[in-house]
């Protein structure tokens, strides 16, 4: 930071645009584009991100202090490719193997019974999860599949479940141990 310092003193004092101050604004829209691609790869809680938008704004501001058209250029790129940019990321980043660990989806082999109702269920009744619960997924009751809410955290397929409660019409379980 004392470089920045440094180049603002010596921009004030000097009137000619000072090729360092283009120099600095290239080089913190690179680290901005490294935090940018490490913002989809690194788990950070929008961390990474926040440094990010940190660092492309010292950025734009080191553009300005080269000259007004420098900066201005700067500012619209930024506003103008960030969402560009972002949606392209997301795009890239949903065929990650990160993202198909994170996002709360899995896929059903077979659609659900759909030709006559499952019958419904009573709260203390027993089954098992046919399907990792993300908090949602599907158990089987009997020889009926039901969709279903986890009370608490994932419940891993094959997991034996106990309804302990309605969210409208989806029955809310919990794991318990078997015997």
């Amino acid at each position: 930071m004392n470089f920045i310092f440094t180049l603002a003193q010596q921009a004030a004092s000097a009137p000619t645009p000072d090729d360092s101050w283009l120099i600095a604004g290239f080089a913190l829209f690179g680290v901005a584009m490294v935090f940018f691609a490490l913002e989809f790869v690194v788990p950070s809680g929008g961390l990474i991100a926040s440094l990010c938008v940190l660092v492309v704004s010292v950025g734009v501001f080191c553009f300005f202090m080269h000259s007004a058209t420098w900066g201005l250029a700067s500012l619209a790129i930024t506003l103008a490719g960030a969402p560009i940019a972002i949606a392209y990321g997301l795009k890239i980043w949903a065929n990650s193997p990160l993202a198909r660990r994170v996002v709360l989806s899995q896929a059903i082999e077979d659609e659900p019974e759909k030709s006559h109702a499952a019958p419904r269920v009573a709260i203390g009744t027993l089954g098992v999860a046919e399907t990792t619960l993300r908090p949602i997924g599907w158990i089987r009751i009997a020889s009926h599949r039901h969709e279903a809410l986890a009370e608490e955290g994932f419940i891993a397929a094959g997991q034996h479940v106990q309804v302990t409660g309605f969210d409208d019409a989806t029955p809310r379980v919990r794991a318990v141990e078997t015997a």
